[in-house]
């Protein structure tokens, strides 16, 4: 029996059953779920990977080319660099081979930069990268599945050199 004095409020969803936070957290829901789909779209997955290889910029073309250049944007194997003048893009077109070897070398996946574009445009702001001094490691969350099993073979590596080499002990 409804005990109010006004109108009773219908559910403005039209679906019965529902409360106003019920609804959002079916939404909330949904859109969790699409984003871990999207996720885990195998280019999506490239693309972070990718990124993160683009974000070592200069240590592919060089201070004095990269002062002048920036990637921008990946999509589907192909990098788009902004470039300062047209000159720097001719450059730039001129060393294609050589850069595009120096970003699979670092990358270790050979597929993962088929082309690159350059175009003369603004420059996007520089990311953020370790000093060359400290070592560029990716955190576990973004490594791939062969990074992962690299790691835990040199661990196991070192365990195993470590339990085989004499511990400092008296004994001949």
């Amino acid at each position: 029996m409804h005990r109010g004095g006004g109108r009773r409020r219908e559910n403005p969803s039209g679906s019965p059953g529902l409360s106003r936070a019920g609804r959002r957290g079916h939404l909330v829901r949904r859109a969790g779920d699409i984003l871990a789909r999207a996720i885990e779209r195998p280019e999506i997955l490239r693309a972070a990977r990718a990124g993160l290889i683009l974000d070592r910029w200069s240590d592919v073309v060089g201070d004095f080319l990269a002062a002048k250049s920036r990637p921008d944007r990946y999509e589907r194997g192909t990098v788009f660099v902004a470039v300062s003048g047209s000159a720097w893009a001719q450059e730039l077109r001129m060393r294609r081979e050589e850069i595009l070897d120096g970003l699979r070398e670092i990358s270790g996946e050979p597929s993962l930069f088929i082309n690159i574009r350059f175009g003369v445009r603004a420059l996007p702001n520089p990311p953020q990268v370790p000093a060359p001094d400290q070592p560029y490691e990716l955190p576990p969350e973004e490594l791939s599945i062969r990074e992962i099993a690299n790691r835990r073979l040199a661990i196991r590596k070192r365990e195993a050199e470590a339990q085989s080499s004499p511990s400092g002990s008296d004994s001949p």
